[in-house]
């Protein structure tokens, strides 16, 4: 397997931590100094010095500085002899520590010009060395060179970055959601005007300077949100050493491979889709790779491939995990569903290939017979669907026996202000997630067809099932003589289905406000948001809804 890490993208962030450190070693230093000088024993003083150390030790070492690891190394030596009390701290120790401390600050500037420059810290190991063998003292001092003029530069250095907590990042986009609300108010207000004011100049005047507000706010709402994108390499690298020693203790030949890691995205779905993958990656290795004999007997090459790919596809973000295993058999899953009693054989005969793949998602269900850490394909799996939908995603699978198989995540590229399709049943407005809706269309009474399970309508030879939304949440259901109805189709994973409303108001970029915890579970809504005009609108959970039809409707149909 190629365990191969391009350290590039990290080592900006590598030079700013390190020279944190090394500004904390120097203050350290200085106050262990003044209080040796004061006739103390700070045992304390040289713990804090030795941990700035060693983290920058193991930084530089996660980089492959080896040199640099090697140096710090030493220093870190010589200060438990200092701790063990078989070295003194005399003021040439103190100064070969700062002249250490230069010599590295000297480095990082080197490394921050030109990533391949190579270090050298031969001399100041070697004069280490001579301190600590007492040659020093023995010699009556030591000459450390003329210093250097810029070996004070790094006081006036001008630094690129600036550390923010991310809370107050959060608080800069949730202060441009209001004002995404106050923007949606002034629009309603603009539709007043032109119904009651008849002095065209104050419309235009008022509609201009509602626009330029909605552009700044829109220019502002982008300017927050490439502070908060990280490229998705961050999460892929951590995948490395998983990878290896998940192949290692089953003894498999695993190639990891990674494409499109440069594509960003906000850092609050960076964290939360670690533990999607890492369930995936681990099901794919433990499950779904062969051992080598066995792909060997297959006509397969004996080293497998797991590749984990993202890319941009309008406002979201699509990460797919696929492995070239064994894939899953659609026999195994249905007759494992019907030995646990989830279905029945006639309806396991009923269930399509894509409707018999997503019975790994439900709770604890598994295939494997043998019960280990990672277990087979199907433990954890219903944790990543309940991750995916928490932030309003989508998740697919694809698989093709012997050949392998494939789970892909759709995610909105922020989890604070997303698009959505406005519409109103009995009088109320709710909040369509755009990433989950497919089209709209306006039926015909007729075309609703009553079945054992629900309703249902034929969409292009496609059976698919209907919730109406007004039935759904007890709304008081207004009589009308109209003869057609709006249908929302919408989909969660492989599922499809048709939500009816009473009306359309269109598309709307929406503020997501989390719903009270002492509400408890709340079937068929994700959260809220506020309105132009001050109400509240629910925004529908299409997962929930899609699963409360039963069997939702297919890309194979029914």
């Amino acid at each position: 397997m190629d365990t191969t890490i391009d350290m590039s993208v990290l080592l900006d962030e590598f030079l700013e931590d390190a020279a944190e450190h090394l500004e904390a070693a120097e203050s350290s230093l200085l106050l262990l100094e003044k209080r040796v000088n004061d006739g103390l024993h700070d045992e304390g003083g040289v713990t804090l010095l030795l941990g700035n150390l060693h983290t920058l030790k193991g930084n530089a070492g996660m980089m492959g500085l080896t040199p640099l690891q090697q140096y710090v190394h030493k220093m870190e030596s010589v200060l438990k002899q200092v701790v063990d009390g078989s070295l003194s701290l005399t003021s040439n120790l103190f100064e070969s520590f700062y002249s250490a401390i230069n010599s590295l600050r000297e480095s990082l500037e080197k490394l921050a010009k030109n990533s391949a420059e190579p270090l050298d810290f031969s001399d100041e190991l070697t004069l280490l060395e001579y301190l600590v063998s007492g040659g020093a003292e023995r010699n009556g001092g030591i000459s450390y060179g003329r210093e250097k003029k810029d070996d004070f530069g790094y006081i006036t250095q001008k630094s690129n970055t600036l550390k923010v907590n991310f809370e107050k990042l959060d608080d800069l986009l949730n202060l441009v959601g209001e004002l995404v609300i106050q923007r949606t108010t002034l629009l309603a207000f603009e539709a007043k005007l032109k119904e009651t004011v008849k002095d065209r100049a104050v419309i235009e005047a008022f509609s201009e300077s509602s626009q330029l507000i909605g552009k700044s706010a829109a220019d502002l709402r982008e300017a927050i949100m490439k502070v908060r994108m990280l490229p998705v390499k961050v999460v892929f690298q951590r995948f490395n050493r998983l990878v290896r020693d998940l192949s290692h203790k089953h003894g498999k030949e695993i190639n990891l491979v990674f494409e499109g890691e440069e594509t960003e995205l906000d850092k609050t779905v960076v964290d939360e889709i670690g533990e999607p993958l890492l369930h995936l990656i681990r099901n794919a290795v433990d499950h779904g790779i062969e051992s080598p004999d066995e792909r060997r007997m297959v006509g397969k090459p004996p080293v497998a491939t797991v590749a984990l790919r993202a890319r941009h596809e309008n406002n979201h973000m699509i990460v797919s995990v696929e492995d070239d295993g064994r894939g899953i058999s659609i026999e195994k899953l249905k007759n494992s569903a019907v030995a646990k009693g989830l279905i029945d054989h006639q309806q396991a005969r009923a269930l399509t290939d894509q409707e018999a793949l997503q019975l790994v998602f439900i709770p604890g269900f598994s295939t494997s017979r043998e019960v280990t850490e990672t277990s087979g394909r199907g433990i954890g799996l219903d944790v990543v669907k309940n991750a995916v939908t928490a932030f309003n995603g989508m998740i697919d699978i694809d698989s093709m026996h012997g050949a392998g198989t494939t789970f892909t995540i759709k995610l909105p590229l922020t989890l604070a202000i997303i698009a959505s399709l406005m519409v109103e049943v009995s009088g109320e407005v709710f909040a369509v997630p755009l990433s989950g809706v497919l089209e709209s269309i306006k039926i015909d009474k007729a075309e609703i067809h009553q079945v054992a399970s629900g309703e249902i309508i034929n969409l292009r030879d496609r059976i698919l099932p209907i919730v109406r939304l007004n039935e759904f949440f007890g709304l008081n259901n207004t009589p009308t003589t109209e003869e057609m109805e709006y249908v929302v189709i919408v989909g969660s994973g492989e599922k499809r289905g048709g939500i009816i409303v009473d009306r359309l108001i269109g598309q709307q970029e929406i503020v997501i406000k989390a719903m009270d915890d002492y509400l408890g579970p709340l079937p068929g809504i994700s959260g809220g948001t506020v309105l132009g005009d001050g109400s509240v609108a629910l925004i529908l959970d299409i997962g929930s809804l899609m699963g409360k039809t039963g069997r939702g409707g297919t890309d194979g149909g029914l």
